[in-house]
């Protein structure tokens, strides 16, 4: 004979199942987010690249320039980090998921 636990026992498993479910849910919801976010962050990244490709055709360079060289790479340093983070999301995913949703910082 085969049993299936107690009613008591298959109670806490389908709310177990049901809160699973729902935090699943909630991630699917968080999809869009990080897919307008990994847009945002390529063209940010495409924008600067093509800063630095002006000012590398510009020759001469001025004190500003050089200054505003070194701020867009150090933005870039933050995107690359910031996209490490990403990949190496912590095993909670509420940890992650409340990081990704913190504002960005002007550029």
């Amino acid at each position: 004979m085969i049993t299936l636990g107690t009613p008591l026992d298959q109670e806490q498993k389908r709310v177990r199942n049901s809160s699973e479910i729902h935090e699943i849910g909630r991630m699917i919801g968080e999809m869009p987010y990080i897919s307008e976010h990994l847009t945002s962050l390529r063209q940010e990244i495409a924008d600067l690249r093509d800063l630095n490709a002006r000012l590398s055709e510009k020759g001469g360079h001025t004190a500003v320039d050089q200054t505003a060289l070194e701020l867009r790479t150090a933005r870039l340093r933050e995107i690359k980090q910031e996209l490490s983070k990403i990949l190496n999301r912590p095993d909670d995913p509420k940890v992650w998921w409340e990081r990704s949703r913190r504002p960005q910082q002007p550029a």
